[in-house]
């Protein structure tokens, strides 16, 4: 086996691991906190998705891992300025 491909797999076995981390630090009772466990969980489904798409020639994974990516920063932002109100 090629030590990319190893490293690819070791990669994925890893942003699970985060993605299990972050789940748990989800269940706090502050709002930030659940916004980025859920930040870091999209993050890491989306390169997930690139690695994937990597190792089977897939090319829509990059599409759907792109759009993860840029909704998830517009749905943060959008949930800050709501909560955080007017500034005055």
């Amino acid at each position: 086996m090629d030590i990319l491909l190893i490293s690819k797999y070791i990669l994925v076995i890893a942003l699970i691991m985060m993605m299990l981390a972050s789940l748990r630090a989800s269940a706090y009772k502050s709002t930030s906190m659940g916004l980025l466990a859920s930040s870091a969980i999209v993050n890491a489904f989306a390169v997930v998705l690139l690695i994937g798409g990597d190792l089977y020639n897939l090319g829509f994974y990059k599409d759907i891992s792109l759009a993860l990516i840029f909704f998830g920063f517009v749905g943060t932002i959008a949930f800050a300025v709501t909560v955080g109100g007017e500034d005055k």
